[in-house]
């Protein structure tokens, strides 16, 4: 990113957004919190024992889509997600099977993550159009607990630990089809002048397990 003479505006204006890009849109999570609290769990540990047969389920950064929009009176601000650029880390869910061949309706999930799980975001804000690195995840996931598979085939979580937003959060929707779980999330603010919305797919593979 390059500097212009609104530097000033535009540094507080980058600052608040890339809160939003990088892990604020829902409650912050304290860094002071971290310590001795639930985002001290397994997550990072790719090869902690599996619980029973698990089948993973690896995240497909070519599918991330996330969408902002902040309505001021001054401009409208966007924020969107750039699948094309190089996307650092891995992360996936395990979950129990019987057969291995699908996961239970009801059983035991572990979330695994490794690396920084970030990417590329392009900002747009009074005319100019800037990239920044964003982080998919909140910081403070938990790393599993338990689900059921619904009528309908949506997976539902409850989680044993940890802080749950975005992919994770209360509007987020996992819907199983076939060997794809396909996640849809939405959050609005202030009567939906700001909004944002995001999509990504599961797709079966190996991760530790």
């Amino acid at each position: 990113m390059t500097a212009s003479p609104s530097i000033g505006a535009r540094s507080v204006r980058r600052a608040i957004l890339i809160a939003f890009a990088a892990g604020a849109f829902g409650a912050a999570c304290k860094q002071d919190a971290i310590v001795n609290s639930s985002c001290e769990n397994h997550r990072f540990d790719v090869f902690r024992p599996t619980q029973g047969k698990m089948l993973a389920y690896l995240l497909n950064p070519q599918t991330i889509s996330y969408h902002y929009r902040e309505i001021q009176p001054q401009d409208t601000t966007t924020i969107l997600w750039d699948s094309s650029k190089a996307y650092l880390g891995v992360s996936c869910l395990r979950f129990q099977t019987k057969d291995s061949v699908r996961i239970d309706t009801t059983g035991v999930f572990q979330f695994v993550m490794s690396g920084a799980n970030s990417g590329i975001v392009w900002q747009t804000f009074r005319g100019a159009t800037d990239s920044l690195n964003a982080s998919l995840f909140f910081g403070c996931e938990g790393d599993g607990g338990t689900f059921r598979v619904a009528s309908d085939n949506t997976v539902q979580y409850s989680w044993s630990n940890g802080e749950q937003f975005r992919l994770f959060g209360p509007t987020a929707v996992h819907t199983l089809v076939g060997d794809t779980i396909w996640v849809t999330a939405e959050e609005s603010y202030r009567a939906d002048s700001t909004h944002a919305s995001w999509r990504a797919a599961w797709v079966r593979g190996a991760c530790g397990e």
